[in-house]
């Protein structure tokens, strides 16, 4: 390569990335002009979909993200630039593309604001998905297939007196209630968090009231499908524990309304769904997931655990997390090892530095662990840094998650009180209550180390409202959630805002006013009225614009020695009624 040539190279790659940061800039800047979506349009009827089948290999999908994927992100230029540019401060990220202008995500067929919004009961809390239609009691249940997950977990399908059917699993003659706890715990927090997932009921299985059905299939050697027989039901059932009285403690998980389409990916979009206009990787929902996920650890979030279920009278897609098995202690039947949650299954980074340590590097999570309790497994929040933890593969949408997204997820997980907690967790009915208390304290724990690193990262003003007194005077109230969940660095805070007239670009902002305050509510002065004019050509006075201000706050918890990043609210003036509307939020990471 000739001089010439390389200075054109580094002219073409400085433009790049020059065109990056600009583009940078102007990707997260609010559209003010659009009403804020609380419901995302994503259920017009479309023709019934092909099952995706991508996802569902998932030996092939987890080597795919260990290996292929993140070899094709470091070769997409444009993307390097762009994460380049962000580490020197350059670029901002590109942020979620499915947030309204309150940076909030719109419940859609991916997900339904829930807790942090309106929180939920105990008793919902401990219902979860559940409509209360569990296994017939009575009558015999009839098995009807293997269950087909590759995972370790013994189980089957079974169909009930009243033709409902279940995928029932079981635990393990080492770690009893483990998995059936976690199937039960997981779900529920999801649920109240805002996901889609199936029913699971916690059940006693006796076996003499099984009964094969002759249409019963299970895999053979070589995944051939076989007629499933007594004998096949027995050998799964000598494998999990049992009651004294012989009967066998299992977890239903029921199945799903409409017609299974395959699993989502965590990438990309789904060609032959129109209401699917949003890459994945680009949905807060599923970036925001990484910090649920961290919560509960839930190490196995591939797309084989997510599942797309078409409704035929609706006629759309409906997009749900499955499997629950490798949460908390568990993995599937065997205990969570330590390292999952602490590095991928092939990490390329611990192996570096493993490498270039010549074997000395000692990885923090890799000293010997006590199980103190065989129900529970390897589960604990000593060796739990958010910045760190990892699923087992790389999920396209977590390497996404910006600090905005981060944030979203935060404020959910740290929305469950220490009671709340315990009430989910109570719904895996341990048998031992120190394991129930101790898999509760290790939740606490963990969500605790979540708001405490998060909360200190991104400015944590939470609850916009404006408040109308009886003479007209509005207060804008927010709630600073690091305060009032206990994760600030000091017990009280410091306020610094500044309200400014919102301009087109090209014009400087007009400064109302600038003063700290010490409570949690700003007063609209009615100073802000006036609104925006100018003179056309003509001389002619233009019809009023509608008037906007954004208030731009600041939080310290020194006495104002040291400012954290802002949070900016958009307030909108409504000449009918006489006052100010919020319509839009920004943050600054």
């Amino acid at each position: 390569m000739d001089g010439e040539t390389s200075w054109h190279l580094i002219l073409t790659m400085t433009s790049c990335l020059l065109m990056l940061v600009i583009l940078g800039g102007c990707y997260n800047q609010i559209d003010l002009s659009r009403p804020i979506t609380l419901e995302a349009d994503d259920r017009r009827p479309i023709p019934e979909p092909e099952e995706e089948t991508e996802g569902q290999w998932f030996t092939w999908d987890g080597a795919h993200k260990m290996i292929f994927y993140r070899v094709g992100q470091l070769l997409n230029f444009g993307r390097s630039f762009r994460t380049l540019g962000t580490w020197i401060g350059l670029a901002d990220p590109i942020e979620a593309g499915n947030v309204n202008a309150l940076d909030e995500v719109p419940n859609s067929t991916w997900f339904t604001n829930r807790h942090f919004v309106s929180p939920l009961s105990p008793e919902e809390l401990g219902r979860g998905s559940t409509t209360g239609r569990r296994p017939d009691p009575d009558g015999t249940w009839s098995v009807i297939s293997a269950k087909e997950s590759l995972g370790s977990t013994p189980g089957f399908v079974i169909r009930d007196q009243k033709h409902d059917v279940y995928v029932m699993k079981f635990d393990s003659l080492r770690n009893p209630e483990m998995t059936t706890a976690s199937e039960m715990i997981t779900p529920r927090f999801l649920h109240a968090a805002g996901y889609n997932v199936p029913e699971h009921y916690l059940v006693t299985l006796d076996p003499d009231r099984l009964a094969v059905d002759p249409g019963a299939k299970i895999r053979g050697k070589y995944r051939r499908r076989l007629p499933m027989t007594e004998e096949d039901v027995k050998a799964t059932l000598d494998r999990v524990p049992r009651h004294p009285d012989g009967t066998i403690r299992a977890v239903a998980s029921k199945f799903l309304p409409g017609i299974p389409k395959g699993p989502f990916l965590y990438d990309e979009k789904r060609p032959d769904d129109s209401n699917d206009r949003i890459r994945h990787e680009n949905r807060r929902e599923l970036r925001g997931l990484a910090v649920v996920a961290a919560f509960l650890n839930h190490t196995d979030t591939k797309a084989a655990n997510a599942l797309d279920m078409y409704d035929p009278e609706k006629q759309y897609l409906i997009h749900y997390l499955i499997d629950f098995s490798s949460t908390l202690g568990a993995d599937n039947a065997d205990p969570q090892l330590p390292r999952y949650g602490n590095e991928y299954f092939l990490d390329f980074g611990t192996v570096a530095r493993s490498s270039v340590s010549l074997g000395a590097y000692v990885k923090p999570w890799e000293v010997p662990l006590h199980m103190d309790y065989p129900s529970v497994g390897y589960f604990n929040a000593e060796y739990f840094d958010p910045a760190r933890w990892r699923p087992t593969f790389p999920n396209p949408a977590f390497l996404q998650m910006t600090l905005r997204d981060a944030y979203w997820g935060t404020k959910i997980v740290t929305s469950f009180t220490d009671g709340e907690i315990e009430d989910i967790v109570r719904t895996g009915e341990f048998t031992d209550p120190r394991a129930h208390q101790y898999v509760a304290n290790v939740l606490k724990k963990r969500r605790d180390i979540l708001g405490t690193y998060y909360f200190n990262l991104v400015n944590p003003l939470d609850r916009f409202t404006l408040k109308t007194a009886e003479e007209g005077t509005q207060t804008l109230i927010f709630e600073n959630l690091a305060l009032t969940r206990g994760y600030a660095p000091a017990t009280e805070a410091m306020y610094r805002y500044n309200i400014r007239r919102h301009v087109p670009w090209g014009h400087d902002s007009l400064l109302l006013t600038d003063q700290d305050i010490q409570d949690q509510q700003i007063v609209l002065d009615r100073a802000f009225l006036p609104v925006w004019k100018e003179r056309t050509p003509t001389a002619q006075m233009t019809e009023p614009e509608p008037s906007t201000v954004y208030i731009t706050i600041h939080t310290s918890y020194d006495r104002g020695e040291n400012w954290s990043k802002s949070v900016e609210v958009y307030l909108q003036f409504n000449s009918k009624n006489q006052k100010f509307e919020i319509i839009g939020i920004q943050r600054e990471t």
